[in-house]
C-alpha cells in the first residue's frame, strides 16, 4: 500500500474514532422538577383565569381580591427561572420562562387597571396555554431524546 494512502487511512480512522467518542450536547437533559413546576403553574394560572371568568362583572373581580395569586405566580416563575438558568445549555428554556413571567406581569397590570371581561379572559387563557405548551413541549422533547 502507498505510504500516503496508509497515512490518510489511519488519519481518517482516528478521526472517526474521535468523533464517535465525543458527543456534543446542544441542550440540557430533561428535568422532571422543571416539568412538574411548569405544569403546576399552568394549572394555577388556568384556575385563576377560570375563577376570574366566574366573578366577571361582580365585586369579586377586583384586583385586591386576587393579589395572592400574583405573588404566588411570581414566586413560582422565579423558582423555575433559577432552576432553568442553573442547568447547562438551557438558555432557550430560561428565555421562555422569562417571557412567561413578563406575561404574568402584564396580566397583573391589566387586572390592576380594571376587571377583566369574559372575552379578555378567553383570549388570555389561549395566550397563556400557548406559552405553557411551548415550555412543556421543549421539556418533553428532551425526555424523549434522553
Amino acid at each position: 500500500m502507498n505510504p500516503n494512502k496508509l497515512k490518510t487511512s489511519l488519519f481518517v480512522g482516528a478521526l472517526l474514532l474521535l468523533l464517535n467518542g465525543c458527543a456534543v450536547k446542544l441542550v440540557s437533559d430533561y428535568d422532571e422538577t422543571t416539568d412538574r413546576a411548569v405544569s403546576a403553574l399552568q394549572r394555577k394560572t388556568a384556575g385563576h383565569l377560570l375563577g376570574l371568568a366566574t366573578v366577571a362583572n361582580t365585586s369579586g373581580c377586583k384586583y385586591e381580591k386576587h393579589k395572592d395569586f400574583y405573588e404566588e405566580a411570581k414566586t413560582d416563575v422565579s423558582a423555575i427561572e433559577v432552576r432553568t438558568a442553573a442547568l447547562a445549555n438551557n438558555e432557550l428554556e430560561t428565555q421562555q420562562v422569562q417571557l412567561l413571567g413578563s406575561s404574568l406581569d402584564s396580566l397583573e397590570q391589566l387586572h390592576q387597571i380594571s376587571c377583566l371581561t369574559p372575552d379578555q379572559i378567553k383570549l388570555l387563557m389561549t395566550q397563556f396555554n400557548v406559552q405553557f405548551t411551548s415550555i412543556l413541549r421543549f421539556e418533553l422533547a428532551r425526555r424523549r431524546g434522553a
